[in-house]
């Protein structure tokens, strides 16, 4: 089980590793890796992100080239793509829903 991340303003955050592997969550059910550098994140019953903004932005250790898009994909899911140079990459990520 992923360590619990402490982010008192979120509804919802994570690190999640380039495999899909949540390393540490607040709000967040499951990540799931779909395809290369696409992810999908499964968020708690009653957050609503589709009434949010969410955020995502590459973790350091990501290849400088490195790209990230996020787009709210249901009320309670939330799609991550990542890349390198336009092509779709594995990447690990900060994600979180304010």
């Amino acid at each position: 089980m992923a360590a619990k991340t402490i982010a008192p303003y979120a509804q919802a955050a994570a690190y999640v590793s380039k495999d899909g592997t949540v390393q540490h969550s607040k709000g967040v059910v499951s990540v799931q890796r779909t395809d290369a550098g696409r992810y999908t994140i499964t968020l708690e019953d009653g957050i609503d992100a589709e009434k949010s903004a969410p955020q995502a932005t590459l973790q350091q250790s990501a290849d400088w080239k490195g790209e990230i898009f996020v787009k709210v994909t249901a009320t309670n899911t939330v799609g991550v793509l990542t890349g390198v140079n336009g092509s779709a990459a594995d990447e690990p990520f900060y994600f979180m829903l304010p």
